[in-house]
């Protein structure tokens, strides 16, 4: 009984929820517009250039101006910095003087370089757009029933325009248009003592797009939105452009809607690469030379120490062959030797400042060390071995590089020795 129970009253919580979910919620269709993709998510002009080659043109996309089209062509111009070089505005009058006919939106007109030489001016606004002052409307009080989404606000840009019947129509079934794109506030006529326009658009608003001749060509001045991919299918957005470049079967349309430039570094490999690879060469040999070597030019020498017994027999050998003054001869030029690389300005004194210049780099006795180093004193066997000593003590101090401290028994043996 009790298991009834609580499945009636399942059922009967589950019916109300159901029944307040459906009146309290609505339910309404919402568009939602599919990403681009392909050329289209590059190209925001990719639309209107498909259906120009559908009505038999031939489009041809360009990255910049630095090459007009040829005569009789159409070039749609929306690139913002296509004046970024001084001559390109003589050049484009040049084209349009000998048969070319350019399409540009109103916000490039005040350019300078096309200000000078395009037979427009400026409409003044009419009276009806002129600011004037209202009232604050007052707070409504909201209202507890939803409010639907307007069906409307999406085409609240969209403006109905006419050809005049002043201009040939472009189209046999009409000379009206719906227009959906944000209105431009540059609007233009002809300007004073010039030709009248060889074709208009004209709304509410004043002159939406303008034609005037400039030499054996035309000009037209557009909005520009309804170029773009998302704008092109809404109204006579399509029939509009077709319009205003004057779309014919054979005929060359050229689209410049940017000024890109290839990346710098890619340029100049390209025009320049041979230059480069040597300049890396050379700068990679330069920075070897200059870097920390990982070890010497040369592996060092060992160190070799002959035997007492080799030594000795060298130095019978010397004795015997040249006698104790070749001997003593060779001692003092080894330590004049190492006195010149230690030693500043050795070489400039006289024998006794050489003395004195050993000794106190050494720290032996002056008067010593001059005894030993006199070439022209008589020496015995014992004097000359006590010389020997000394002249090669003083070498090594100076090679060892100090502290050149004099030793008590090297000195006072030598000393007590000679007296």
């Amino acid at each position: 009984m009790n298991a009834w129970v609580v499945r009636i009253v399942s059922v009967l919580v589950l019916a109300l929820a159901g029944f307040w979910l459906v009146t309290a919620t609505e339910w309404a269709d919402t568009e939602v517009s599919t990403p681009a993709s392909g050329e289209a998510k590059k190209n925001r002009f990719y639309g209107a250039q498909a259906m120009l080659r559908e009505l038999g043109m031939t489009v041809v996309k360009r990255d910049s101006l630095d090459v007009m089209p040829p005569a009789q062509a159409r070039l749609v111009l929306g690139s913002s910095h296509w004046d970024m070089f001084p001559e390109r505005g003589q050049r484009l009058r040049q084209w349009v003087e000998q048969g070319g006919h350019l399409v540009v939106p109103g916000y490039l007109v005040g350019g300078d370089q096309l200000e000078d030489w395009l037979p427009l001016v400026r409409e003044k606004p009419p009276a009806s757009e002129e600011k004037k002052e209202t009232p604050e409307p007052k707070k409504k009080k909201r209202s507890s029933v939803p409010r639907l989404p307007d069906p409307s606000a999406k085409d609240a840009d969209c403006r109905m325009v006419n050809e005049p019947e002043t201009v040939p129509a472009s189209f046999a079934g009409g000379r009206g248009y719906r227009v959906c794109t944000w209105w431009s506030p540059s609007r233009y006529r002809p300007a004073d003592k010039q030709p009248p326009a060889l074709w208009t658009a004209t709304g509410s608003r004043g002159t939406e797009a303008i034609r005037v001749g400039v030499g054996r060509g035309t000009v037209t001045v557009m909005p520009w939105g309804l170029w773009h991919n998302d704008s092109l299918l809404r109204g006579d957005n399509a029939l509009f452009a077709a319009a205003a470049v004057q779309a014919r079967g054979g005929g060359e349309i050229w689209f410049v809607a940017e000024e890109a430039r290839e990346p710098f570094m890619l340029w100049l490999w390209q025009r320049g690469w041979a230059a480069l690879v040597v300049g890396m060469l050379a700068l990679a040999v330069a920075l070897w030379r200059a870097a920390v070597r990982f070890g010497p030019l040369a592996p060092s020498a060992g160190t070799h120490r002959r035997s007492m017994a080799e030594q000795v027999r060298g130095t019978a050998g010397f004795l015997h062959a040249h006698g104790a003054n070749a001997l003593h001869v060779a001692q003092l030029r080894a330590l004049n030797e190492s006195a010149r690389r230690q030693l500043r300005g050795y070489a400039l004194g006289d024998a006794a400042a050489r003395a004195a210049a050993i000794a106190q780099a050494t720290g032996l006795e002056p008067a010593m060390l001059a005894r030993a180093m006199d070439e022209a004193r008589a020496r015995h066997a014992g004097a000359m071995a006590i010389d020997l000593e000394v002249l090669e003590t003083a070498r090594r101090r100076l090679d060892a590089h100090g502290p050149f401290m004099p030793r008590p028994s090297s000195s006072s043996s030598p000393s007590s020795s000679s007296s």
